[in-house]
């Protein structure tokens, strides 16, 4: 693997997903099967208020208002991302940053030594020292 870690996160523990119509009672999901949904769905929410304000984002400005708009979280740090996915703040971002120059600048990290590995990010311990 090369590291690729999450962009930010969404709730995803305890998710209670079970439909009305289905027969059993209940049942509780966590995890990535829970989240994306959630982020995909915020994603959704700010794209329609944006829309409806008269803006057109394109994926990368989107990724920009969601991640400079997230909440850090008391976590470990390389597996929250950005933080916790916020909708309003990221629509708020989205709102005051669209037109500036680079809103929709794409950029691409890679580490030639580990074989062309996305991202920068410290692997292991030893990659500290010096």
């Amino acid at each position: 693997p090369d590291g690729f870690m999450p962009s930010l996160c969404a709730p995803g523990g305890a998710i209670a997903p079970v439909p009305r119509h289905a027969l059993q009672g209940k049942a509780q999901y966590h995890g990535t099967s829970m989240s994306s949904p959630n982020a995909c769905g915020v994603a959704a929410c700010v794209l329609s208020a944006l829309k409806q304000a008269g803006l057109s984002v394109g994926p990368i400005e989107l990724r920009r208002a969601l991640e400079n708009s997230a909440r850090p979280i008391e976590s470990e740090p390389f597996a929250q991302g950005a933080g916790l996915i916020n909708a309003p703040a990221a629509l708020a971002y989205a709102l005051e940053h669209h037109g500036k120059p680079a809103q929709d600048l794409p950029f691409a990290l890679s580490v030639p030594s580990r074989g062309g590995a996305r991202g920068i990010y410290l692997r292991d311990a030893a990659e500290l020292q010096g």
